[in-house]
Protein backbone atom coordinates (compact mmCIF):
# COMPACT_ATOMS: atom_id res chain seq x y z
CA UNK A 1 0.00 0.00 0.00
CA UNK A 2 1.69 3.37 -0.90
CA UNK A 3 0.68 5.68 1.53
CA UNK A 4 4.11 7.71 2.34
CA UNK A 5 4.24 11.24 3.06
CA UNK A 6 4.96 12.37 -0.51
CA UNK A 7 4.05 9.62 -3.25
CA UNK A 8 6.98 9.08 -5.71
CA UNK A 9 5.91 10.15 -8.86
CA UNK A 10 8.08 9.38 -12.18
CA UNK A 11 8.87 12.12 -14.52
CA UNK A 12 7.96 12.39 -18.00
CA UNK A 13 8.82 14.51 -21.12
CA UNK A 14 7.12 16.33 -23.07
CA UNK A 15 7.83 14.01 -25.80
CA UNK A 16 6.23 11.73 -24.11
CA UNK A 17 2.99 13.08 -22.43
CA UNK A 18 1.98 14.96 -26.10
CA UNK A 19 0.70 11.53 -27.40
CA UNK A 20 -2.22 11.92 -24.63
CA UNK A 21 -2.76 15.32 -25.74
CA UNK A 22 -2.62 14.88 -29.09
CA UNK A 23 -4.55 11.73 -29.66
CA UNK A 24 -7.29 12.48 -27.27
CA UNK A 25 -7.27 16.42 -29.28
CA UNK A 26 -7.62 14.40 -32.61
CA UNK A 27 -10.55 12.11 -31.23
CA UNK A 28 -12.93 15.02 -30.32
CA UNK A 29 -11.79 16.71 -34.09
CA UNK A 30 -12.71 14.09 -36.18
CA UNK A 31 -15.63 13.19 -34.03
CA UNK A 32 -16.55 17.11 -34.49
CA UNK A 33 -15.56 17.43 -38.29
CA UNK A 34 -15.94 14.14 -40.11
CA UNK A 35 -18.44 11.82 -37.98
CA UNK A 36 -20.94 14.34 -37.18
CA UNK A 37 -21.70 15.85 -41.03
CA UNK A 38 -22.61 11.71 -41.80
CA UNK A 39 -25.12 11.51 -38.28
CA UNK A 40 -26.79 14.94 -40.01
CA UNK A 41 -26.52 13.08 -43.58
CA UNK A 42 -28.84 10.36 -41.70
CA UNK A 43 -31.07 13.05 -40.18
CA UNK A 44 -29.87 12.84 -36.63
CA UNK A 45 -29.70 16.17 -34.94
CA UNK A 46 -26.56 17.85 -34.48
CA UNK A 47 -27.04 17.84 -30.70
CA UNK A 48 -27.32 14.36 -30.43
CA UNK A 49 -23.22 14.07 -32.54
CA UNK A 50 -21.97 16.88 -30.34
CA UNK A 51 -22.84 14.72 -26.81
CA UNK A 52 -21.49 11.63 -28.93
CA UNK A 53 -18.39 12.89 -29.95
CA UNK A 54 -17.01 15.45 -27.66
CA UNK A 55 -18.12 13.47 -24.52
CA UNK A 56 -17.55 10.35 -24.75
CA UNK A 57 -13.45 11.04 -25.28
CA UNK A 58 -13.55 12.82 -21.58
CA UNK A 59 -14.95 9.27 -20.97
CA UNK A 60 -12.16 7.97 -21.71
CA UNK A 61 -9.26 10.54 -20.52
CA UNK A 62 -11.37 9.86 -17.62
CA UNK A 63 -10.52 6.00 -17.92
CA UNK A 64 -6.93 6.73 -19.09
CA UNK A 65 -6.60 8.98 -15.38
CA UNK A 66 -7.22 5.49 -13.74
CA UNK A 67 -5.39 3.21 -15.96
CA UNK A 68 -2.56 5.55 -15.24
CA UNK A 69 -3.25 5.34 -11.23
CA UNK A 70 -3.69 1.87 -10.98
CA UNK A 71 -0.56 1.12 -13.53
CA UNK A 72 2.10 3.56 -10.76
CA UNK A 73 0.99 0.86 -8.94
CA UNK A 74 -1.42 2.33 -6.12
CA UNK A 75 -4.27 0.95 -4.18
CA UNK A 76 -8.00 1.53 -4.92
CA UNK A 77 -8.90 4.00 -1.18
CA UNK A 78 -9.62 7.36 -1.17
CA UNK A 79 -6.65 8.50 0.84
CA UNK A 80 -3.94 7.34 -1.79
CA UNK A 81 -6.47 8.23 -5.04
CA UNK A 82 -6.46 12.01 -3.17
CA UNK A 83 -2.38 12.32 -2.34
CA UNK A 84 -1.64 10.91 -6.23
CA UNK A 85 -4.03 13.60 -7.80
CA UNK A 86 -3.26 16.07 -4.92
CA UNK A 87 -6.68 16.80 -4.07
CA UNK A 88 -6.05 18.74 -0.73
CA UNK A 89 -7.79 20.72 1.24
CA UNK A 90 -8.57 24.00 -0.01
CA UNK A 91 -7.10 26.81 1.63
CA UNK A 92 -7.89 30.68 1.98
CA UNK A 93 -5.17 30.81 -1.30
CA UNK A 94 -6.30 28.33 -3.26
CA UNK A 95 -10.09 30.10 -3.16
CA UNK A 96 -8.03 33.36 -4.46
CA UNK A 97 -6.24 31.62 -7.45
CA UNK A 98 -10.05 29.97 -8.15
CA UNK A 99 -11.39 33.81 -8.20
CA UNK A 100 -8.06 35.28 -9.96
CA UNK A 101 -8.94 32.24 -12.84
CA UNK A 102 -12.27 33.42 -12.83
CA UNK A 103 -12.17 37.09 -13.04
CA UNK A 104 -9.03 36.51 -15.94
CA UNK A 105 -11.20 34.59 -17.79
CA UNK A 106 -13.96 36.80 -18.14
CA UNK A 107 -11.48 39.87 -19.36
CA UNK A 108 -10.11 37.10 -21.67
CA UNK A 109 -13.81 37.01 -22.79
CA UNK A 110 -14.20 41.14 -23.16
CA UNK A 111 -11.22 41.65 -24.72
CA UNK A 112 -10.70 38.15 -27.12
CA UNK A 113 -14.52 37.76 -28.34
CA UNK A 114 -13.88 40.27 -30.99
CA UNK A 115 -10.63 38.94 -32.00
CA UNK A 116 -12.29 35.50 -31.96
CA UNK A 117 -15.44 36.43 -34.32
CA UNK A 118 -12.74 37.80 -36.95
CA UNK A 119 -10.80 34.95 -36.90
CA UNK A 120 -13.62 32.06 -37.24
CA UNK A 121 -14.35 34.41 -40.89
CA UNK A 122 -10.55 33.62 -41.71
CA UNK A 123 -10.99 30.42 -44.11
CA UNK A 124 -7.88 28.52 -41.90
CA UNK A 125 -9.71 29.00 -38.40
CA UNK A 126 -13.33 29.14 -39.42
CA UNK A 127 -15.73 27.00 -38.23
CA UNK A 128 -18.12 24.56 -40.61
CA UNK A 129 -21.07 25.79 -42.22
CA UNK A 130 -22.72 23.40 -40.24
CA UNK A 131 -21.94 24.27 -36.58
CA UNK A 132 -24.62 25.83 -34.72
CA UNK A 133 -24.57 29.40 -33.44
CA UNK A 134 -23.20 27.80 -29.83
CA UNK A 135 -20.08 27.20 -31.08
CA UNK A 136 -19.85 28.99 -34.57
CA UNK A 137 -19.36 32.86 -34.02
CA UNK A 138 -20.85 33.28 -37.64
CA UNK A 139 -24.19 32.80 -36.98
CA UNK A 140 -26.83 34.05 -35.08
CA UNK A 141 -28.87 31.87 -32.03
CA UNK A 142 -32.29 31.30 -32.55
CA UNK A 143 -34.21 31.56 -29.46
CA UNK A 144 -35.75 28.32 -27.91
CA UNK A 145 -33.09 26.44 -29.76
CA UNK A 146 -29.23 24.80 -28.48
CA UNK A 147 -27.18 23.02 -31.00
CA UNK A 148 -29.84 23.58 -33.80
CA UNK A 149 -31.83 21.45 -31.57
CA UNK A 150 -36.09 22.67 -30.10
CA UNK A 151 -35.10 22.28 -26.49
CA UNK A 152 -38.52 22.95 -24.90
CA UNK A 153 -39.66 19.96 -22.41
CA UNK A 154 -36.75 17.97 -23.54
CA UNK A 155 -35.59 16.95 -20.23
CA UNK A 156 -33.36 14.06 -20.90
CA UNK A 157 -30.96 16.85 -22.55
CA UNK A 158 -30.10 17.98 -19.11
CA UNK A 159 -29.45 14.40 -17.75
CA UNK A 160 -27.25 13.75 -20.71
CA UNK A 161 -25.33 17.42 -20.56
CA UNK A 162 -25.06 17.09 -16.63
CA UNK A 163 -22.99 13.66 -16.83
CA UNK A 164 -21.12 14.64 -20.43
CA UNK A 165 -20.20 18.15 -17.99
CA UNK A 166 -18.70 15.20 -15.30
CA UNK A 167 -16.82 13.77 -17.72
CA UNK A 168 -15.49 16.62 -19.25
CA UNK A 169 -14.19 18.17 -16.23
CA UNK A 170 -12.90 15.49 -14.27
CA UNK A 171 -11.69 13.43 -17.43
CA UNK A 172 -9.62 16.49 -18.25
CA UNK A 173 -8.61 17.50 -14.46
CA UNK A 174 -7.59 14.02 -13.22
CA UNK A 175 -5.85 12.93 -16.10
CA UNK A 176 -4.04 16.85 -17.32
CA UNK A 177 -3.62 17.98 -13.79
CA UNK A 178 -4.15 14.96 -11.68
CA UNK A 179 -1.53 12.43 -13.36
CA UNK A 180 0.52 14.00 -16.12
CA UNK A 181 1.18 17.82 -14.42
CA UNK A 182 2.80 16.54 -11.75
CA UNK A 183 5.54 14.02 -13.51
CA UNK A 184 5.88 16.62 -15.98
CA UNK A 185 6.56 19.24 -13.03
CA UNK A 186 9.35 16.31 -11.50
CA UNK A 187 10.93 16.58 -15.39
CA UNK A 188 11.00 20.45 -15.49
CA UNK A 189 10.69 22.11 -12.29
CA UNK A 190 9.45 25.48 -11.95
CA UNK A 191 9.12 25.56 -16.18
CA UNK A 192 6.55 22.54 -15.82
CA UNK A 193 3.42 24.92 -15.83
CA UNK A 194 4.40 26.57 -19.63
CA UNK A 195 5.16 23.59 -21.36
CA UNK A 196 1.51 21.80 -19.66
CA UNK A 197 -0.35 25.43 -19.91
CA UNK A 198 0.64 25.41 -23.87
CA UNK A 199 -0.06 21.58 -24.28
CA UNK A 200 -3.66 22.08 -23.16
CA UNK A 201 -4.16 24.89 -24.45
CA UNK A 202 -2.92 23.46 -28.43
CA UNK A 203 -5.48 20.68 -27.29
CA UNK A 204 -8.43 22.56 -27.80
CA UNK A 205 -7.57 22.98 -31.34
CA UNK A 206 -10.79 21.38 -32.45
CA UNK A 207 -11.78 25.05 -31.50
CA UNK A 208 -9.07 26.61 -33.14
CA UNK A 209 -10.78 30.07 -34.13
CA UNK A 210 -11.00 30.13 -29.45
CA UNK A 211 -7.75 29.37 -29.06
CA UNK A 212 -6.24 33.31 -29.04
CA UNK A 213 -8.27 32.70 -25.64
CA UNK A 214 -8.00 29.09 -24.85
CA UNK A 215 -4.19 29.16 -24.81
CA UNK A 216 -3.81 32.52 -22.40
CA UNK A 217 -6.43 30.78 -20.25
CA UNK A 218 -5.10 27.59 -19.85
CA UNK A 219 -1.46 29.11 -18.99
CA UNK A 220 -3.06 30.90 -15.96
CA UNK A 221 -4.81 27.91 -15.09
CA UNK A 222 -2.00 25.60 -15.35
CA UNK A 223 0.09 28.14 -13.31
CA UNK A 224 -2.63 28.31 -10.33
CA UNK A 225 -2.33 24.53 -9.89
CA UNK A 226 1.65 24.56 -10.19
CA UNK A 227 1.28 27.24 -7.05
CA UNK A 228 -1.61 25.86 -5.07
CA UNK A 229 0.07 22.25 -5.76
CA UNK A 230 -3.73 21.10 -5.29
CA UNK A 231 -5.95 19.94 -8.36
CA UNK A 232 -8.74 21.52 -6.49
CA UNK A 233 -8.46 24.61 -8.27
CA UNK A 234 -8.28 23.10 -12.14
CA UNK A 235 -11.34 21.33 -10.79
CA UNK A 236 -13.27 24.20 -9.36
CA UNK A 237 -12.11 27.04 -11.26
CA UNK A 238 -12.57 24.52 -15.06
CA UNK A 239 -15.88 23.16 -14.06
CA UNK A 240 -17.53 26.59 -12.72
CA UNK A 241 -16.47 27.88 -16.63
CA UNK A 242 -17.47 24.99 -18.26
CA UNK A 243 -20.91 24.53 -16.30
CA UNK A 244 -22.36 27.94 -18.23
CA UNK A 245 -23.59 25.98 -21.12
CA UNK A 246 -25.49 23.22 -19.28
CA UNK A 247 -27.45 25.87 -16.89
CA UNK A 248 -28.12 27.77 -20.46
CA UNK A 249 -29.68 24.16 -21.77
CA UNK A 250 -31.73 23.89 -18.52
CA UNK A 251 -33.14 27.60 -19.17
CA UNK A 252 -34.12 26.33 -22.63
CA UNK A 253 -35.40 23.11 -22.27
CA UNK A 254 -37.46 24.77 -18.82
CA UNK A 255 -38.80 28.19 -21.18
CA UNK A 256 -41.79 28.35 -23.43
Amino acid sequence: MISQEKMTVRPITIARSIWFFLISSLLIYLGLYVFIPMLLNRGIPFAIGYFIFLYAPHVLLFCTALILYRKEGHNWNVSDFKQRMRLNPLKKADWLWIIGVFLFYIILMLVGTPIMNKLAQVPFFSPPDFFPAEINPNKIAIPGYMMDYRMSGQYWVITVYFIGWVFNILGEEFLWRGIIFPRQIEQYGSKAWVFHGLLWGLWHFYWKWELVMLVPFALLLSYAVYKSKNTWVGIISHGALNLVPLIMAAIAVFGS
